[in-house]
């Protein structure tokens, strides 16, 4: 998701719920604080017979404004990544053809967050925060807050502070982790609302759902978009096959060795019973004279089937990506802001290799029809291997990128 988005996003995911509606921390009346705080210790049992585990300190909750979490959001990320590097990933993954070049891409990661965090649960402090000025009401309201529980409940059992979610040099692992933790979230966030909803408020609940504005999401570039929405979806999906192999001790041994790859995630049997981990892909991080480094990391097989979405490979981008095993790229750039792509991935195959060397050609031939000066592209196929160096001259009068993508 660090949801984000990968330096950025991928922290925000931890930190926020499904997409539907603001909560609430307490009434200003203290009959209805005292009412807010029975339906809290109603829906702790709820999530703890949900995902089967106990909480095992008190929950710790927080109340904040609305109108205090852009501050609260830009301070976190700001504790963990410098303006440079954030502009630095987002030209790198404007290299591979991930983002729209020179997009701003902090400011879509905050104005996408700023509509779509519901509550959350910052497990750097152990605090799960609700919004003062919005009341809590609702079976979505309190699903959403069931989601947040689970996290709670997920750190005290398996101390998520150890887990490498704030990683800079691997975005792959860090989704695969994330989509153990929402995906699970949202597993018992559904458990809880069959329990707790009647049949004739369904309708209302998904009325309500539907209404909610999720514009600014969708107008989003499809990297963020679908970045965000992974982690519950695919995760959501891959948990519960673990639950349908193993039960809930193949899922809680998922949380004690988690995931390494969006393969993994993608394809439970790569996973369980037995792993198949990534195949080493180191590509040449060294600089030459003049040029900087930006920033080495991995794309991993579903930010591959993002890339070829984006470029009119919807039908056959998740079978050419499935061929991937591993993969590793590094960006540079020039203080005249002319970039270098050096990216090398392994594959199944020789016949993989080739497939996704093909589809990476026509997303190069696409962007150039729309970028002047033109990427100049040269790619090796050597058995299952593919190496790609792509050279990216600064856009005129833009000297970090120019066009877009989808």
């Amino acid at each position: 998701m660090k949801r984000v988005f990968q330096i950025a996003m991928l922290w925000l995911l931890a930190a926020t719920a499904t997409p539907l509606c603001r909560l609430a921390a307490q009434e200003a009346d203290e009959a209805a604080a005292a009412k807010a705080a029975s339906d809290r210790a109603w829906l702790e049992r709820e999530v703890e017979q949900g995902r089967g585990l106990k909480f095992l300190q008190p929950v710790q909750y927080r109340s904040m404004k609305s109108a205090e979490f852009r501050d609260f959001l830009k301070k976190k990320i700001r504790g963990e990544y410098t303006p440079q590097e954030v502009r630095d990933y987002s030209r790198a993954l404007g290299m591979i053809g991930l983002v729209p070049e020179g997009v701003d891409f902090e400011a879509k990661v905050m104005e996408v967050m700023d509509e779509q965090v519901a509550a959350f649960y910052d497990q750097d402090a152990g605090l799960l925060y609700t919004f003062a000025d919005s009341p809590l009401q609702g079976n979505l309201n309190l699903m959403i807050l069931a989601h947040e529980l689970t996290h709670v409940l997920q750190d005290q059992h398996f101390h998520l502070k150890q887990w490498p979610l704030k990683r800079k040099d691997n975005d792959d692992l860090v989704t695969a982790h994330m989509a153990v933790l929402e995906g699970d979230a949202t597993m018992v966030m559904e458990k809880v609302y069959k329990r707790v909803s009647k049949l004739r408020t369904t309708l209302t609940d998904l009325g309500n759902a539907l209404a909610q504005d999720t514009g600014k999401l969708q107008r989003a570039p499809r990297y963020f978009r679908d970045m965000l929405l992974f982690p519950y979806q695919e995760g959501r999906a891959f948990v519960e096959e673990l639950e349908r192999m193993g039960g809930p001790e193949l899922v809680n041994s998922a949380f004690r060795k988690p995931p390494v790859t969006t393969a993994q995630v993608l394809h439970p049997k790569k996973f369980h019973p037995k792993r198949e981990p990534p195949a080493p892909c180191a590509p040449d991080t060294t600089a030459e004279p003049g040029w900087r480094r930006l920033s080495a990391n991995t794309v991993g097989e579903f930010g591959v089937i993002v890339l070829l979405r984006q470029f009119d490979h919807e039908s056959d981008a998740a079978a050419v990506a499935a061929g991937w095993r591993g993969d590793g790229y590094a960006a540079f750039e020039t203080g005249g802001g002319n970039g270098l792509l050096r990216w090398r991935s392994e594959w199944t195959s020789a016949a993989a290799a080739k497939r996704f060397a093909n589809a990476y050609r026509d997303v190069v031939t696409k962007r150039n029809a729309h970028r002047q000066p033109a990427l100049a592209l040269e790619l090796k196929e050597s058995g299952s291997r593919v190496d790609v160096t792509l050279r990216a001259p600064a856009t005129a009068g833009d000297p970090s990128g120019g066009v877009g993508t989808k």
